[in-house]
Order: structure tokens, then sequence, then C-alpha cells
């Protein structure tokens, strides 16, 4: 199989050479909801015809969806086994929605997914959410015994003053970022909405305040060496990075690509694009105009739904970037597709039709 996983790898870099860097992606999130081997070809076979460059493979995002092989992790010389941890995942995963289709994709069906996405020449861009964003990694921990890996009353997100909590974090992350390196030229680490489930005293503006901030920053350049380390090109959403156009806590690694997703809304003061770019950033243009939450038709069923995805896609030029003044240069734009109702059933038919529209505003040449 390394023989295989290896023409892939350059296949992929052969790729991204020929687009020039204009990225035209499709992301999917697969880490809240179980989304099969066969409803992921099928969607990676329209984004081939729809003119899509790739797709954002999102499989650690709340749940983690991606049962590797060995997820053996080695912390100062204690041992949690393959078996331990791989056990405490499926568990993790089925208290954070037991989903009636299946529990995570195995490794053989990743292997497989990422073969036929190189012939259908798609890219793919995994994700793995951390800090936050991350139930089943601190279910994990929980029933392997890590003491107290949670900030304060989050569900989501780690203590990042819990040293333990966060070198399994790492550990677990690294085991993702080695399996993906043979395949991927990209890996996304998410870094967004710390705490944001703790209302009162969670958030970036809480861990500005307690000071905990620039041990984010280290984290998140952890994460970053990480990736460059297995020659990948590290990248994160927008709104952590730098939040309220504060540097003084310290410097992100400039060699992040940031998926800038949003300018903030009330007391949610994010940095805006033009500051990003001029701290040396690639921006992809992942404007939440375009997003669309699974089952959610209309603004009765929620935020996100089906029909502002429509308006944001006809009203919207590619070149908008979400709180920019004027266009603003990219390395190309992704468009979001998430499962923050796990529950609600995958409609394709809709998905697609998003798509075709996404595909006909955007990509055609």
């Amino acid at each position: 199989m390394e023989k295989n996983k290896n023409e892939l790898h350059g296949q992929s870099k052969q790729q991204d050479t020929l687009v020039n860097n204009e990225k035209k992606i499709i992301s999917i999130d697969a880490g809240r909801k179980y989304i099969s081997k066969a409803e992921l070809k099928e969607i990676i076979n329209q984004a081939n015809l729809m003119g899509y460059t790739g797709m954002g493979l999102i499989v650690g995002n709340n749940g983690l969806r991606f049962l590797l092989d060995d997820m053996t992790v080695t912390i100062n010389e204690k041992v949690y086994k393959n078996d331990e941890v791989g056990a405490a995942l499926l568990k993790g995963n089925q208290h954070y929605y037991n989903d009636p289709n299946g529990n995570a994709l195995t490794q053989a069906e990743m292997d497989e997914l990422l073969q036929f996405a190189s012939e259908k020449e798609i890219e793919i861009i995994p994700v793995i959410n951390s800090p936050g964003h991350m139930d089943t990694i601190i279910a994990i921990m929980k029933e392997l015994k890590i003491l107290n890996p949670a900030f304060k009353s989050s569900k989501s997100t780690i203590d990042l003053d819990n040293d333990l909590a966060v070198a399994f974090t790492k550990a677990i992350v690294k085991n993702y970022v080695a399996y993906f390196s043979t395949y991927a030229e990209i890996i996304n680490f998410g870094c967004d909405e710390y705490a944001n489930d703790v209302v009162e005293d969670g958030g970036w503006v809480a861990i500005q305040k307690q000071g905990t901030y620039q041990k984010f920053i280290a984290y998140a350049n952890e994460l970053a060496l990480m990736a460059k380390t297995y020659k990948m090109k590290p990248m994160i959403f927008n709104d952590g990075v730098y939040y309220n156009n504060d540097d003084t806590f310290g410097r992100f690694d400039k060699d992040f690509i940031i998926a800038y997703w949003t300018s903030g809304w009330e007391n949610y003061d994010v940095a805006l694009p033009e500051y990003l770019v001029e701290k040396g950033h690639p921006i992809l243009n992942t404007n939440d105009e375009w997003y669309w939450v699974i089952g959610r038709k209309t603004i009765a069923d929620g935020y996100y739904n089906f029909n502002q995805a429509v308006e944001g896609i006809t009203h919207l030029e590619a070149s908008m970037v979400k709180g920019a003044k004027g266009p603003l240069a990219t390395i190309g734009n992704m468009q979001g597709i998430w499962s923050d109702e796990p529950n609600q059933p995958l409609d394709l038919s809709d998905l697609f039709k998003l798509m075709h529209l996404y595909s006909d505003k955007y990509l055609k040449e």
C-alpha cells in the first residue's frame, strides 16, 4: 500500500501545480455526522464533474469519525494502547451522537476514498479540529482516566493549562497528520470557537483576559510545526487568529493558511482579513454566506439554512471575503457544508443543487 500512497502524494503535488493554487473546495462536515464512504464518493464524483478542485474532508469536528488502524498514544513513557484508545473513540462518538448510519470510517475505507479522490483529481484537505470542537477526544481522555481535560464546563474544548490533556490531544492529532501526510498537501487544524459553549467565561475574550490566549497561540504554532515536519501546509479558521486585532500575546506562524469564514458578530470581534494579510497569511475565502447546515431549509429551521446559502451564492462575487473592504487576493474559495444537527439526514439532492449553483456562479471557466 505504501507505494500507492507515495504515488498519490506525487499526483497531488502535480495537481496542486496545475491549478495554480486557485482552490475550488467543497467542505463536508463528516465529523459531527457519520457520512459513509459511498456518500463521500458520490460527493467527490459530483465535485469533479462540476469543476471543483478539492474537498475539505472534516473527520474531526466534535465527533471523530475516522478510526486509524493504530491509535496508540505514548506520553512520557506511558502507553495508551491501540485497543483502548480505539474503543474509547467509538464510545465517545456514541456519546456525542449515536448515529444509526455508522460510527467511524475505517482506515481501509479511507485508503479507498483517497484513491478514488486521486483518480477524480480532487485534492483532499483533511480537517482534525482542536483545541475546541473535540467532544470525542475529550471523551477519550475521560475514559482513559485523564483528569479534568476540559476547559471549565465545556463539552468541546480542552483546558490549555492541563499539560497532560494538551499532550494527549497533540499526540492524537499527530497520528492523523502522519497518516494524511502521504496523501494531502494541506491539513486544516480548525482552531476555531474556543469554548464558545461556556457562555459566561469562555471564548477568545475570556482567555485573553486570563492570559491563556498566549498558550493558544503556542498550541496552534506547535500544530503548524507538526504539519511542516510532515511536509504539509497548515491551515486554521480565522476567528481565533489575532482576535480583536491584538498581536501583543504573540505571533502566529505566518505559514498558516487562513480559512476566512466570519468577520465576527456582536461581542465577537475577530481580526479583519486585511489585518491577517498584512501579517503574511494566505487567505482561503470561506465566506459563511455560502454555508449550509444539513437539514435546514428555511429560516424557521435556523441559521445557515438552504435558502440563505442560495441567496449568498446568488448575490456574492467570488472575490468578496467576509468583512473585507474590497476585493482581496486569495488562494481560492471554499464552500462549507455543516452537520450541526447530526440527526438530520443528508439529502444529496439538496447538496448537489447547492453545488451546481455554486459551480455555475463561480467555477465555470
